[in-house]
């Protein structure tokens, strides 16, 4: 079989792969909880679409190590060059979820003598355990022949849904190909099977040549009975086995067969007396002895076999708490966007750009889980409190402004009538028998149109104080006046810079959608929003370009940026600041522009003085209506805001 190196997820992965995609340490600072998260959603969605189930997949706690039937697990030490085998793995196990009747296997484990047949029960009793008193036989006997039938009922079913899927998935058979790569088709294991080791008549080197069966190197003479075996299984046509209780029905076939070839505990005495050697009699001895290293290479690949077979594959652990914050991240939408490429890397390098964090779907478990210094319940230096005193006072203030904006919610109706063509008017029925053609009407309604605000709060560190906390108040007053008005809907974002993993990255955090939300989400959450960031301002408007609806098409789209400094990010991938970055952020809002997006921007300061190169920096960016206010002065906001959303 052809071997991948993650073929299959190469065009979806980063491109750069000096990196684990998962840190395999423990919990540390600098952990890459998006990327475990992403790594989860991926996976689940493979298997989603896979099996067409919506199958959970979870990292593997000391709880929970192995598929039950209605989950995936999955390790959580994925590196890069783990994660096609990674996907294999959970498509097979997401299979035996689809397909895999487990109660087969429970009644076997629970009720083995009404499961084995009698005359098996008896054949296996006189062949080992016949010199046992009665009590100890039946435990004896049931209990040898479960276990052997249970590995051997795996390696059936295992072989008729991977046969399953990967006839009916050709897409994903790259991943199905990592996964025996890895566990199936090691060097040492070719030459397992080409050497003389496991050549024994014993079940060990029975299950060795059937788990390897579907291996080129096999060696079909290596014990008798193997070919009887591989004619049964018909591996080509193993659809032919196709349901669970087939699959039990052949294992107890290949049980059989192995036990015809076994020797009983007399025989298998008298051949080692007869040889003079340690070791159960009817060695074959073909092929070259491997030295002694690589035997206990292939001890090591055989028992990795053996766990994959048996649905015990080892996998790394994750704690309670931080499994919570992986699933916290997920139910977030945290994700990784491209931005910025070819601008500077540093003063003699044009870089590749960086990625940008978008956050979409703020929760209480996120803020909980103090992962984001942007979004967190920890105790801040100015804390929670003064947090909530501004988002009340938004609230009352956006109800009077609400108020103000109810005449968007007003329309003028005009009838014409003696029409040709409309709504048949009943006074003008009469005239119709006087030859009268123009007995319709019809209603015009000028309304006003839906309208689509997004307000970018900046959430850089220069921010904080009574910046922020007006600013605050203002992008929540005008959440809660669009709610107040029909068609009017609201998203409220904020910019600001996370360390994901080892990396600092930009970050924007979409904290209200009114699309979704409830004006209680902005009373209740908010307060945990602060300021810690630099300023990456277009490279936040960049990540979230698909965000913004479009102002055509009906619609009038405004988009709203508060913000106090210049734009200014720097990490190891890219120096964002100067001319350079006011160029780029100029290109988002033109961006916005021809799109037909309407641009309000802000600079706020906290007194009177604004200097002149901030202005003229300001303007650049984001237009010569751009404005420079005093936050502390609402009331002249509000009239800015009143005058554009309330006219036509």
């Amino acid at each position: 079989m052809q071997k991948f190196k993650n073929n299959s997820s190469s065009f979806w992965l980063d491109d750069e792969v000096n990196y684990d995609v998962l840190t395999g340490d423990l919990i540390k600072p600098g952990k890459d909880y998006v990327k475990m998260a992403a790594t989860k959603r991926a996976i689940g969605n493979f298997v989603s679409i896979v099996t067409g189930k919506s199958i959970p997949v979870t990292y593997s706690t000391k709880d929970e190590s192995y598929t039950d039937g209605e989950q995936i697990v999955i390790s959580s030490n994925i590196k890069d060059k783990d994660f096609d085998p990674t996907v294999g793995l959970a498509l097979h196990e997401g299979s035996h979820c689809l397909l895999t009747n487990f109660e087969v296997l429970k009644y076997l484990m629970r009720n083995p003598l009404q499961a084995i047949p009698a005359t098996l029960q008896d054949t296996i009793k006189n062949k080992y355990f016949s010199h046992l008193e009665e009590s100890e036989t039946e435990w004896m006997v049931t209990n040898y022949i479960t276990n052997h039938v249970k590995s051997l009922l795996n390696y059936v079913e295992d072989r008729r849904i991977d046969s399953f899927v990967y006839r009916s998935a050709p897409g994903y058979q790259g991943y199905y190909q990592a996964m025996y790569n890895k566990y199936f088709n090691a060097k040492v294991v070719d030459k397992g099977l080409q050497s003389s080791e496991l050549r024994d008549l014993d079940w060990k080197s029975y299950m060795f040549r059937i788990i390897n069966l579907t291996n080129i190197n096999r060696d079909m003479d290596a014990l008798p009975g193997l070919k009887a075996i591989w004619k049964l299984l018909d591996l080509k046509n193993i659809d032919k086995v196709k349901d669970t209780q087939e699959a039990l029905d052949m294992a107890f076939k290949i049980f059989e067969i192995v036990e015809s070839n076994l020797p009983s505990n007399d025989e298998a005495k008298k051949e080692e007396e007869k040889e003079g050697n340690t070791g159960k009699g009817g060695k074959n001895k073909k092929g070259n002895e491997l030295p002694q290293s690589q035997k206990g290479q292939l001890k090591k690949a055989i028992q990795k076999q053996m766990d994959h077979n048996d649905g015990d594959v080892k996998k790394k652990t994750l704690s309670k708490s931080d499994k919570k914050k992986v699933q916290a991240i997920q139910d977030s939408g945290s994700e990784l966007v491209s931005v910025g490429d070819g601008l500077p890397k540093n003063y003699m390098t044009a870089g590749t750009g960086t990625k940008c964090l978008v956050v979409k779907n703020l929760n209480m478990a996120l803020a909980e889980s103090n992962i984001y210094s942007t979004f967190t319940s920890q105790k801040r230096y100015y804390g929670v409190e003064s947090n909530q005193a501004a988002i009340d006072k938004g609230i009352k203030l956006g109800t009077m402004l609400g108020r103000k904006l109810q005449i968007r919610n007003d329309s003028n109706s005009l009838t014409y009538n003696r029409l040709r063509k409309g709504v048949l008017d009943k006074r003008m029925v009469a005239s119709l028998g006087y030859g009268n053609e123009q007995v319709f009407n019809q209603i015009f309604t000028d309304q006003f149109s839906p309208g689509f605000i997004h307000i970018s709060v900046d959430a850089s560190g220069s921010m904080s104080g009574d910046k922020w906390l007006t600013s605050q108040t203002s992008a929540v007053a005008i959440a809660k006046a669009a709610s107040m008005v029909q068609n009017l809907n609201v998203v409220i974002s904020y910019r600001s810079v996370e360390q994901v993993g080892s990396e600092e990255l930009p970050a924007i955090f979409i904290a209200y959608d009114s699309r979704k939300d409830k004006i209680s989400k902005i009373i209740k959450m908010f307060k945990y929003l602060d300021c810690p960031g630099t300023t990456p301002e277009g490279l936040c408007f960049e990540a979230i370009q698909n965000e913004i609806i479009d102002g055509n098409n009906g619609v009038d789209s405004y988009f709203i940026n508060f913000s106090d400094g210049e734009p200014y990010f720097e990490s190891g991938k890219i120096s964002y600041w100067g001319p350079k970055a006011y160029s780029h952020t100029k290109k988002q809002i033109d961006s916005m522009r021809s799109r037909g997006i309407k641009i309000l921007s802000y600079f706020i300061s906290s007194g009177n003085y604004t200097s002149d190169s901030n202005t003229k920096n300001f303007k650049t960016m984001y237009g010569n209506d751009a404005e420079s206010i005093d936050v502390t002065k609402l009331n002249q906001l509000t009239k800015s805001l009143n005058k554009k959303f309330a006219t036509k």
